[in-house]
């Protein structure tokens, strides 16, 4: 009877201790998000929080998402990024463009002034043919 149990109890270890699958909600990315100096250092000289870039995550009705860089220096200007999807990955997303990786949204660590801040942050870097930049590296507000 105690190696029964003992048998029992092991199976019952073994079942449930199965590897972790990725399962994470693609719904998570849609959003507004946020950058300052420690995400991106192209934003150093910038101190007014408001003119800081922003980019805005939108589902499409497809399953794709659309990415809008939204720059308040010199002057306002959006750049987007059409047909993006989002693969799991452990901990995160790969972000993929046109069958390739083009960012990740993943735990990170970043300051927020002097705080240390540990949270998802979302990097994205593309260069179309026509040489457009598209880069950002941000947290979700």
């Amino acid at each position: 009877m105690k190696y029964l149990s003992l048998l029992l109890f092991a199976a019952l270890l073994l079942t449930n201790c199965q590897r972790e699958a990725v399962t994470q909600d693609p719904n998570v990315l849609e959003g507004a998000y946020q950058t300052n100096a420690f995400l991106d250092p192209l934003c150093i000289a910038i101190t007014d929080v408001n003119q800081l870039p922003r980019l805005d995550i939108l589902k499409n009705s497809d399953g794709s998402y659309r990415l809008v860089r939204t720059t308040f220096i010199p002057q306002t200007a959006t750049t987007t990024l059409e047909n993006i999807s989002a693969v799991a990955v452990s901990g995160g997303f790969s972000l993929r463009y046109q069958n390739q990786q083009i960012g990740t949204y993943e735990d990170g660590k970043w300051f927020n002034g002097k705080k240390e801040v540990s949270s998802k942050v979302l990097k994205v870097s593309h260069t179309d043919t026509q040489g457009t930049f598209f880069y950002y590296a941000g947290v979700k507000k």
